[in-house]
């Protein structure tokens, strides 16, 4: 497992700035699992790393194909918000039916 991080944290060190510099993702499944859940960290602590295009960089400000890039990855991730929410609301919604259902069959049988 060590050697997996090690691995991963390579390829951290050497994510770059700008998109004609981007590094291509792991090839090794773990390593790149891995490498993800470093970037989704960063991310979520003031860093900016993108996967769109080419690979994985750090968009750069004024760059036109980083901003477009960006927007993209963006758009790609508020879809993957709202399709996570709309798959929990209908989740809920099947269980307290079921629930509900269940409730009523009991009341029945009790009568």
């Amino acid at each position: 497992m060590r050697k997996i991080k090690e691995q991963a944290q390579e390829y951290f060190s050497r994510i770059p700035d700008g998109h004609r510099n981007a590094i291509q993702r792991p090839w090794d499944r773990v390593v790149d699992r891995t490498l993800r859940a470093m970037i989704e960290k960063a991310n979520n602590n003031g860093d900016c790393i993108i996967n769109v295009g080419d690979g994985i960089y750090r968009p750069v400000p004024w760059d036109p194909v980083d901003e477009k890039e960006f927007h993209e990855y963006l758009n790609k991730e508020d879809s993957r918000a709202n399709a996570i929410q709309l798959k929990r609301l209908c989740m809920q919604k099947t269980f307290e039916g079921w629930k509900n259902n269940a409730t009523y069959f009991e009341h029945k049988r009790g009568n």
